[in-house]
């Protein structure tokens, strides 16, 4: 995957990049970015040196892309699922208990990966990388913010 984006902070060895939407997007609202308020913030490896209002351009592998769905989206549902089943065996007939059960396992699961965030961060596989600065703000060409 690879995306243009621009950097909106810089935090060390790492910097916070907002990921400029494609064309392609469009208005089609499938993930909730039709409305232009909302942007995909991105925490990306900066080996290139880009500084703040850089337009770069941003990769991550599709494997690596996948895995971190994986994590973020069928972990806490596994969770919901296993929260939902021993409910319905420690608490039979209650299914307010059952739901609530399966919704806190849900949201321990979701707890442990954002404890786990920056064990995550030290793994090159999770983690995109800059590429390299498409534009610098400090060209005095145009602005990118």
């Amino acid at each position: 995957m690879d995306r243009a984006g621009v950097i909106v902070s810089e935090m060390g060895e790492f910097s916070k990049v907002k990921l400029v939407r494609h064309t392609a997007c469009g208005n089609c609202g499938a993930c909730q970015l039709g409305d232009d308020q909302k942007d995909i913030m991105l925490i990306a490896k900066n080996t290139v040196h880009a500084k703040m209002g850089d337009l770069v351009e941003v990769s991550m592998a599709t494997n690596s892309v996948l895995s971190a769905a994986f994590i973020m989206y069928i972990i806490p549902l596994v969770g919901l699922f296993i929260g939902l089943m021993l409910g319905q065996w420690l608490f039979p007939g209650k299914d307010i208990m059952t739901a609530l059960l399966g919704i806190g396992m849900m949201a321990l699961a979701f707890v442990i990966i954002k404890f786990n965030d920056k064990r995550f961060l030290k793994n090159d596989k999770y983690v995109a990388h800059i590429l390299t600065v498409l534009q610098s703000e400090h060209e005095g060409l145009v602005p990118l913010t």
